[in-house]
């Protein structure tokens, strides 16, 4: 029985894949995140930190992002070196 899979994912797909989710739900995570906590509340003991509250918006959406690209990755990574494993299986 021929695999449904492609052998090889092509490397553009891969990389939109991962990084189009995890834009959309660093957009969400950053929305969320920023709803509960204002900049300012997130300095730790106090420190006199001169950054802006659209600097720290751009810092926590980079975080949130970086969190989800990881994210994503992990998926396309299992689910690629597991539809892999199960095609040598069928044969």
């Amino acid at each position: 029985m021929a695999s449904a899979l492609p052998q090889k994912i092509p490397f553009s797909q891969q990389v939109i894949s991962v990084l189009w989710p995890s834009f959309a739900v660093a957009i969400v995570a950053t929305g969320l995140f920023f709803s509960a906590f204002h900049p300012r509340d997130l300095v730790p003991f106090d420190l006199d930190i001169d950054v802006s509250p659209i600097a720290a918006y751009s810092i926590g959406f980079f975080l949130f992002w970086i969190l989800g690209i990881l994210s994503s990755y992990g998926t396309l990574y299992f689910t690629v070196s597991n539809a892999r494993f199960l095609g040598k299986q069928e044969t």
